[in-house]
């Protein structure tokens, strides 16, 4: 199965930090609860693809970084008819 995961908690942790951005403001962004951002942030859980791209476009990660990872076609044709 190809890679359709773009989180990286350690990473996306420290720049949430550093860019001073709050699981509140994660969770609105991506309209889930602040519980389930936090489960997110301590490895509780993995976040959906959704939520991964609205993540990233709440920290600035620049996605077309990101999607280097993602192998599969179809899911890049998808991702970026959202992103886009």
């Amino acid at each position: 199965m190809n890679n359709t995961d773009i989180w990286d908690r350690a990473t996306w942790d420290a720049i949430r930090r550093a860019r001073g951005v709050t699981y509140g403001e994660i969770a609105e962004a991506c309209g889930i609860t602040y519980k389930a951002v936090s489960k997110w942030f301590y490895g509780e859980r993995t976040p959906s693809l959704r939520s991964q791209i609205l993540m990233a476009k709440c920290l600035n990660i620049p996605l077309t970084e990101a999607l280097k990872r993602i192998t599969d076609p179809e899911v890049r044709a998808a991702i970026r008819s959202v992103i886009l």
